[in-house]
């Protein structure tokens, strides 16, 4: 019980020092530009739509932004939406990483679905499932740090000052690792869950 409870507060330590790190990196890439997220989409002429979310879905070819990321001029705003400019310039380009991601993007919904679908009929099987697509989604992680780089090109392009750029990498930087701690968090709960912990 005591290996137990010390996996799960490493866990939450985790989280916390992910949580707070994030909040600071917003804070400090809060600096206004003259320009909006949006900007950076049309300047480019990358289709886009606001969404509740920010994010490139290949299968429809659009970026997806939240009003605040298409309608904000702070640093923050802007690095998100150069970064899902830079995914969208890196698939229509035929970058191989974006197409894998394109492709593991597909496989994990079927995944997520699947176990979803396991798990609302009570079956062992869906932990298995769901940790197939958590495990996945590491390969996400190459094409994330590729379309941050490319960000920061953007950025520099549109003249952005050092701190400014600073700033943005630091942000960007802090954003990926979600894709590599949400999935060992999600692997971890699921190993209980298998282990009965």
């Amino acid at each position: 019980m005591a290996l137990e409870l010390l996996l799960l507060g490493m866990l939450l330590a985790s989280l916390l020092a992910y949580y707070l790190e994030r909040t600071r990196r917003e804070r400090e890439a809060g600096v206004v530009l003259p320009f909006s997220g949006g900007y950076l989409l049309r300047k480019r002429s990358i289709p886009w739509r606001l969404s509740r979310q920010d994010g490139f879905f290949p299968i429809f070819r659009v970026v997806w932004l939240r009003r605040e990321t298409a309608e904000g001029r702070t640093v923050k705003d802007v690095a998100l939406a150069a970064h899902e400019a830079a995914h969208a310039l890196r698939f229509a380009r035929g970058e191989r990483w974006a197409w894998i991601a394109y492709y593991v993007l597909i496989f994990r919904w079927m995944l997520l679905g699947s176990g979803l679908t396991l798990a609302f009929l009570l079956n062992p099987a869906a932990i298995g499932v769901l940790a197939l697509a958590y495990a996945v989604g590491l390969l996400f992680i190459p094409e994330e740090e590729a379309a941050s780089a490319e960000a920061m090109g953007i950025l520099r392009e549109e003249g952005l000052r050092e701190e400014e750029l600073e700033a943005a990498r630091r942000l960007l930087e802090v954003y990926g690792k979600s894709y590599w701690l949400v999935p060992i968090v999600a692997l971890a709960l699921l190993g209980g869950q298998a282990a009965g912990l």
